[in-house]
């Protein structure tokens, strides 16, 4: 399967899984974030490109506004998750970048779900051709990141304390 009829797969089904996950209180927002990436697949899978490893404008476009309404908007869905979709065409995962916590319990939280991330990237469940698999993996790696996030916060106001403040993060290596 080419990069860009991979992209298109797992964009479809990312759609599918922002329909199924999202929260907001209008949903027809819902239904706009899942259209924007419908579109995309649909762009990805129809529209040449003039260089490999790019996006059709279209594709681009249609994500872009995706990206702004997951950023806009509160639908518990990170729209770190579409850069999973994207990536057989742009050789780019999103990252999960280490929170630096000085509390060992929240920097275990945060070695855990970049764990769990790394192993659901590197068993390679997001190349399965198995399309309940795809979804699993589309809808752990939403989970993961959102979890994340909230972990971020937390992090945040942890090492913002006075005691913690100017400590270094928490060495989970002994």
């Amino acid at each position: 399967m080419s990069a860009y009829l991979a992209s298109a797969r797992r964009l479809t089904h990312l759609a599918a899984v922002v329909r199924a996950k999202a929260y907001h209180p209008m949903p027809s927002m819902i239904d706009r974030v899942a259209a924007a990436i419908e579109t995309a697949a649909a762009a990805v899978r129809s529209t040449p490109v003039d260089e490999p490893g790019q996006l059709p404008n279209a594709a681009a476009d249609a994500l872009r506004e995706a990206a702004d309404l997951l950023n806009a908007h509160d639908f518990m869905i990170p729209a770190a998750i579409l850069g999973y979709a994207t990536a057989p065409v742009t050789g780019q995962l999103p990252a999960m970048e280490p929170l630096n916590a000085v509390s060992v319990q929240l920097a275990r939280e945060d070695a855990d779900l970049r764990a769990r991330r790394l192993a659901l990237v590197e068993h390679g469940h997001l190349n399965s051709r198995d399309d309940e698999v795809l979804v699993a993996t589309l809808t752990g790696l939403l989970i993961l990141h959102r979890k994340h996030e909230r972990l971020a916060g937390a992090v945040a106001v942890d090492n913002a304390r006075p005691f913690n403040r100017g400590k270094a993060p928490a060495d989970l290596s002994h």
